[in-house]
Parts: C-alpha cells; structure tokens; sequence
C-alpha cells in the first residue's frame, strides 16, 4: 500500500509538471520559460523535479511525446476506427475549429519553428508527432482507397499534402488571429479532396 501511494505521489507530480510546462511554454515559448515558473505553476519543488526529470530539456521531450503527441491522438484517432465515408469524417474532423486555439497557434507548430533549427533531440522527437500525424491521415486514406471510396493516388504524398495546408491555415490564422482564415484554406483542400471521391 505504502509503494501503490509513492507511484501515485509521482505519477500526479509528473502530471502536474507535465501540464505546468505544455502551459507555460505554449505561452511563452521553450527559451522563454525558466524551470521556476514551471516548479511555481505545478507547485512542486525542485527535488521533485529532479527526481524524475534531469532537466528542462528532458521535461519537455517528454511534453512532446505524452502532451503534444496525445492532443494529435486525440483529434484526430477516430479516423482509424471509421469504416465508410472516409473523406466526409476526415473533412468533419478538420473543420471542428473547437480545439483550436488561433491566437497562440499551433502547439505542434511552434514548437517545430522555434526548436528543430537548433537542436537534433528536440527535431526528432517533433518530427516523430508530426510523422505520426501523417501517418494517421494515410492510413484512412489508404483504407478510402480499399473501400473504392477515391481514387487510387499516393497516399504519402496525400497525407503529406493535408497535413501541411492544416498547419498552413493554422498559421494563416494566426498571423490575423481570424478563425475565418483557417476556414478558408481548408475550404481549399475541401474541393481537392472531393475531386478525389469516386461516386457509385
């Protein structure tokens, strides 16, 4: 009993730092964030902190992999379990601006902007959420394909493509902080991605 209550002691201060830093860092950006605003916001000491994590740096890879990597999952899973009109839910799916926040952006994005150009760790643990995100969108597009629902294309190159106009509306939106802006770039990919659709 005494073991189960230490792993839990730890498991909700490393939640705790966890969220303290996606906040404060989706905020202010990586560089931007000191490790004592973190501690102050998650309102743990910094032996704690050490006691599972080495440094800031080390804190965030895992940011990316359990925060950043799981808001993508979140959002975006429930293509994999969809059996028909593959297009349809995809496009429902990107259309739902509810999670979106257009004045801060992209988690994801920012991130990549600020930290793959200087450090390799940072490059490949963002460049494996954003694979992952690919990989996600070509899988139902490869299961579209199966199911005579679009035509046959290369569904790398697809997945490629819908995945950076996503994240180009969500940067057009943000630069004019205008939910409307996103919208009109996926309005877009609307139309490329219908004339895809083959219809019995």
């Amino acid at each position: 009993m005494i073991q189960s209550n230490i792993m839990k002691n730890q498991s909700t201060t490393q939640e705790k730092l966890l969220q303290a830093t996606f906040e404060e860092v989706y905020q202010n950006g990586y560089h931007g964030t000191g490790l004592s605003a973190i501690l102050k916001k998650a309102n743990v000491n910094k032996g704690s902190m050490y006691h599972l994590y080495k440094s800031k740096k080390e804190l965030m890879l895992d940011v990316i992999e359990k925060i950043i990597k799981y808001n993508i999952s979140e959002k975006y899973d429930t293509l994999l379990t969809i059996e028909k009109n593959i297009i349809d839910e995809l496009l429902l799916i990107i259309k739902d601006t509810s999670k979106f926040n257009f004045i801060q952006g992209c988690p994801l994005n920012n991130l990549i902007q600020e930290l793959s150009p200087s450090d390799k760790e940072f490059k490949i643990a963002l460049e494996s959420v954003y694979l992952h995100f690919e990989d996600i969108i070509r899988i139902a597009l490869d299961k579209a394909i199966l199911l005579n629902e679009i035509k046959q294309c290369d569904t790398k190159e697809l997945s490629m493509f819908i995945v950076a106009l996503i994240e180009g509306a969500l940067i057009t939106a943000k630069k004019s902080q205008n939910k409307q802006n996103y919208l009109i770039v996926i309005n877009q990919l609307e139309l490329q991605l219908k004339n895809l659709q083959l219809f019995s």
